[in-house]
């Protein structure tokens, strides 16, 4: 196996709970991994649906990808894809759209606006997991799908159930005096803040105890439901991605049938 071979085999694992390193691993690999764009739309003129996508920390190599963007190619709805290219779960900001979270809600809003959706569902994956269910809840999106998320960012709260992998992350993020304290905790936070019923399907390892403690910390959230995978790593959505379970839950979230639909 070649350099370029060993390094996209190393990308491929750096970004295994990542449903699209093939996307940007072919072509050219280095301007895709210099590429500093923060958003990526997909629009659709035929639906009404968007579908808004976070992506989460970065592996080894390159930047963070666009999540769920090659599961979903063919899916028939809008799909708008973010990334948080200064890795600190959109605490920072985006490049262009503001230095904290606030700003990047602001910014979410003026582009969900701009489609005009009549439904609104949004997914994420560990960190991206974690910005599913803060910009979901001020979205007031139908549905949030998450994947092993990140429910706490609190140091004291990560300590206390023994979490410290992403301790640098978090370190980081106080540094820059960006942390806003409301969004710390989910498990304070999105009660509050739950402006309509969007409803919650949060997936996790059942036998990875970190994953399963940030789960159980929002069991009993309104509009909340945990579903146990019995997986017993942090990137469950890969197995899930593989057994095509990840692509059924996508689905049928986005196109549900009619009696389904929320009124």
């Amino acid at each position: 196996m070649g350099r370029l071979g060993e390094r996209l085999r190393d990308l491929k694992r750096s970004y295994g709970g990542s449903d699209n390193w093939r996307e940007n691993a072919t072509g050219s690999l280095r301007e895709r991994l210099r590429s500093r764009d923060p958003i990526k739309l997909v629009e659709n003129d035929s639906s009404t649906t968007l579908l808004v996508a976070f992506g989460g920390m970065r592996g080894e190599f390159g930047m963070p990808f666009f999540e769920f963007s090659t599961l979903t190619e063919n899916f028939q709805v809008k799909r708008l894809f973010l990334r948080d290219l200064r890795q600190a779960w959109y605490h920072r900001g985006m490049p262009g759209h503001g230095d904290s979270l606030l700003d990047v809600a602001a910014a979410l809003r003026r582009l969900v606006d701009a489609q005009q959706p009549e439904r609104l569902i949004v997914a994420g994956n560990s960190a991206g997991g974690y910005a599913a269910l803060v910009f979901g809840t001020l979205l007031g999106a139908e549905r949030v799908l998450c994947f092993s998320p990140q429910t706490v960012i609190d140091p004291d709260e990560l300590a206390a159930i023994g979490d410290h992998r992403w301790d640098d992350r978090v370190e980081a993020v106080l540094q820059a005096r960006a942390l806003d304290r409301t969004w710390a905790d989910l498990r304070t936070a999105l009660g509050p803040a739950r402006v309509t019923d969007t409803r919650y399907e949060l997936y996790f390892g059942d036998g990875d105890l970190l994953d399963r403690a940030h789960a159980e910390r929002l069991a009993g959230v309104d509009g909340m439901r945990l579903y146990r995978m019995g997986e017993g790593e942090h990137f469950v959505v890969r197995k899930m991605r593989n057994s095509g379970a990840l692509e059924h839950v996508l689905r049928r979230a986005l196109f549900p049938a009619p009696e389904t639909v929320p009124r």
